[in-house]
């Protein structure tokens, strides 16, 4: 009887070692491991040759060098090294690519040393304010680098404050009985730096007895927006908002409004004054 028993278990057992073979021969092998030897190229050490570029408003140029050490770090060839450069408001101006072939502005070829110049001077109108170089590098494995960030200023030699002129508003307006009564105001600003150099346009309201309106200084707008702000032509210089007199204002007599600029480098334009007549009928 023990004899049958374990000639039963030695047949389960070749049985099962049979069956384990036959499955583990059939099944796909896998090819889709990466390969822990590639390794993405370094960047360390970046350089720029101005931390601010001092330019003017007519025809304006935007240069300066930069460099950075590119270390291939055992994952092959560098395929590129490129340098991006970006305005304040996050436009991208330029694609540059660097090179390391001892040609100006480089140094040295071979050294593992990129520079390019950067020299922008297709700009209708310049930002002032904080400009961002991009540094990336790329091997012919199709690897990408660590990516380093830095910034520079741009200033205007001969910035000039905005000036705000020719008010659209109406002199009086009625309180109405129920709901309420919506105005636009306008008023157009300029600047000789260029449009895109004003950064804002605004208005400050006074009540009858000289104090300050709440939510005051109220934007306003050139964005072609009629709806919402009473705009009709988005960036002719004309900036408008509208207000709103509802049945409930309690207060009522000469309002006064201050309109003024601002450009990007913190000028303020001359002030505009107007005042509109709130009255009950």
């Amino acid at each position: 009887m023990n004899k049958k028993i374990q000639k039963r278990n030695l047949y389960i057992v070749l049985c099962a070692l049979i069956f384990g073979f036959l499955f583990s021969s059939c099944e796909k092998k896998d090819d889709t491991v990466i390969d822990p030897n590639f390794k993405s190229p370094v960047l360390t050490n970046p350089f720029k040759s101005k931390d601010t570029v001092f330019t003017v408003s007519i025809a304006p140029v935007i240069s300066l060098i930069s460099a950075v050490s590119v270390d291939p770090n055992g994952g092959g060839d560098i395929k590129s090294v490129t340098c991006k450069v970006l305005s304040p408001d996050n436009t991208l101006l330029a694609t540059i690519p660097m090179q390391d072939n001892g040609v100006n502005p480089d140094s040295t070829a071979g050294d593992s040393r990129y520079s390019c110049a950067i020299n922008i001077s297709n700009l209708s109108c310049v930002l002032v304010g904080q400009y961002s170089i991009q540094l990336i590098a790329e091997n012919t494995s199709g690897l990408f680098s660590n990516q380093i960030n830095s910034t520079f200023n741009v200033v205007l030699t001969n910035n000039q404050a905005p000036v705000v002129s020719r008010l659209f508003a109406p002199d009086s307006i009625a309180i109405p009985l129920s709901g309420v009564t919506v105005s636009t105001l306008s008023v157009f600003a300029l600047d000789s730096n260029g449009y895109c150099d004003i950064k804002r346009v605004f208005f400050n309201s006074f009540r009858p007895d000289s104090t300050i309106t709440p939510n005051s200084p109220f934007a306003m707008f050139d964005d072609g927006n009629i709806a919402d702000h009473g705009d009709t032509v988005a960036g002719d210089g004309r900036f408008s908002l509208k207000i709103q007199i509802a049945s409930t204002q309690t207060t009522f007599g000469w309002f006064t409004f201050k309109y003024q600029a601002e450009d990007n480098s913190g000028l303020l334009s001359n002030v505009l004054i107007g005042r509109i007549y709130i009255y009950r009928p």
